[in-house]
């Protein structure tokens, strides 16, 4: 091209390039504001981060991805996340921190009004841990969460009890080079030995407990002066005796916690008998009339009782727990309930709301995409002096409970086994001391076995409406409830 000919088009370009940055200036503005409010996940992105992945740097640009996700996060735009959490994980798979917080922000961020987790979006973060762990199967972490999560969330203690074996015999931490070089920290074994407890295996929970000590005791040898260490160990120990004394108290000889804890100073390392070995023996007759009023309360023979004699174990006489509950819509889509329970202050009663045909999804691969269509709703209530319920608002949360269904099962369920220690001390880690003339539900099928209570309503979309009442006739047979809940998986997806 000859010079001349370049010099007049440069000279045609330069007139039209001034129109086109004016007409820019013009139209930005409309742009913006029209757009106001939208986010997406490269706004705000440095220009070599948006070339990134034609550059191949994907861990760089999942790392500024994560680092807007946690914009969402702090801005409460909990909806923007999920698409940038799958994005991230497909650019990188070894961002453990990803694969932990898009668990936790799944099952737990997700709420009503009232702060009720979404439960509908557990199965996906229970399955984004699962993808996490495969695609990282040496390291700890991920497994840990999904041990936690059954163990906090979902209460299943077998699959938490499964997580945690697998962390603390066949994983490993990452030393400074990122090496899978590192023992897990104690803390893996320590869950371990409370998700055996949790089962109702207490000597195996003992057994953890022991060999954590011993861990403990050799990192303490090496470096005596390592105040963490020492504050570890004195935990374990702490730990595995009073695991001992309360399998003592409950099964051997009962102890009574505010009256022997002054007088004993430690336990016996094998059979957990408190010291001085008289701390569990009846010292007054106002003692033997309080325990012989358990053994009356039950209707079973009150059996021979002396000063001086050790007391009968913790879980003898049965303890009637007197479980009950009157639910009632006092307005659309409003539950109150009011329920009694002989039992510690302190306990929980599980309230759980569903579909009568929804169950548990059985996901092949993670999803977000959760069924709106589905209701299900879940609480907990303590009892308070021997009573419990309030009220349970779901009329001001259509997007999680759209009680689309025509029938629905109201459960109301207690599990001695999530409960804590000082319940536990009346009637042991699986309910062996605790019976009740209507709603005991022995889970037989488990081992050790447990004893839960459980009572079930069968009600309408009518009554959740309040154009029918709901009475005892709706009351459904636990043994037919369990059998629907087994043998009705939903579809796997």
């Amino acid at each position: 091209m000859r010079s001349s000919t370049r010099r007049n088009l440069i000279l045609a370009i330069l007139p039209l390039f001034a129109l086109s940055v004016v007409l820019q200036v013009r139209i930005d503005p409309t742009v913006a504001d029209m757009n106001k409010g939208r986010k997406t996940p490269f706004a705000g992105l440095s220009t070599e981060f948006i070339l990134g992945p034609l550059l191949g740097l994907q861990q760089a640009v999942a790392g500024l991805l994560w680092v807007r996700a946690d914009e969402f996060f702090h801005e409460g735009d909990y909806d923007a996340i999920l698409p940038m959490v799958r994005m991230v994980t497909w650019l990188d798979p070894h961002n453990l921190d990803v694969y932990i917080t898009g668990a936790w922000h799944l099952a737990y961020n997700f709420t009503d009004s009232s702060e009720r987790s979404d439960r509908r979006y557990i199965p996906a973060a229970q399955k984004l841990l699962e993808e996490g762990d495969s695609n990282n199967p040496g390291v700890y972490d991920i497994a840990f969460e999904l041990g936690w999560q059954n163990t906090d969330k979902i209460k299943d203690y077998e699959r938490a009890h499964y997580w945690y074996k697998k962390c603390a015999e066949e994983r490993k931490g990452m030393d400074e080079r990122g090496e899978l070089t590192k023992p897990v920290p104690m803390f893996v074994w320590h869950q371990l030995a409370h998700s055996l407890a949790r089962l109702g295996r207490i000597d195996d929970s003992i057994a953890v407990w022991r060999k954590a000590l011993m861990m403990s005791n050799e990192l303490v040898r090496k470096d005596p002066k390592d105040y963490s260490r020492r504050n570890v160990r004195d935990s374990e120990r702490h730990n595995l005796e009073l695991t001992l004394k309360r399998k003592f108290s409950r099964y051997t000889h009962e102890i009574d916690w505010e009256l022997d804890s002054k007088r004993s100073q430690g336990v016996d390392p094998i059979t957990g008998e408190p010291k001085p070995r008289d701390s569990y023996l009846f010292l007054s007759q106002e003692d033997i009339r309080r325990k012989a009023e358990q053994f009356r309360i039950a209707g079973e023979p009150v059996p021979p009782m002396a000063v001086g004699q050790p007391r009968p174990p913790a879980v003898v006489p049965k303890w009637e727990t007197a479980f009950d509950v009157r639910p009632t819509f006092t307005a659309d889509k409003v539950l109150e309930l009011k329920g009694r329970f002989n039992v510690g202050d302190g306990a929980r009663v599980t309230i759980r709301l569903h579909d009568e045909t929804w169950r548990p999804p059985q996901l092949k691969a993670f999803t977000f995409d959760i069924d709106q269509d589905v209701t299900l709703m879940q609480d907990q209530h303590s009892v308070r002096q021997g009573t419990w319920g309030r009220k349970i608002d779901m009329s001001k949360d259509p997007k999680m409970y759209s009680f689309k269904a025509p029938h629905y099962f109201l459960v109301f369920e207690f599990d001695p086994r999530s409960t804590s220690p000082f319940v536990h001390d009346r009637f042991g880690w699986s309910g062996e001391g605790m019976t009740d003339k209507k709603y005991l539900w022995p889970e037989n099928e488990k081992s050790p076995p447990n004893r839960i209570l459980r009572k079930v309503y069968r009600i309408s979309r009518a009554q959740v409406l309040r154009r029918a009442p709901i009475t005892e006739a709706d009351v459904f047979p636990n043994a037919k409830y369990i059998e629907l809940q087994r043998s009705e998986a939903a579809p796997a997806k």
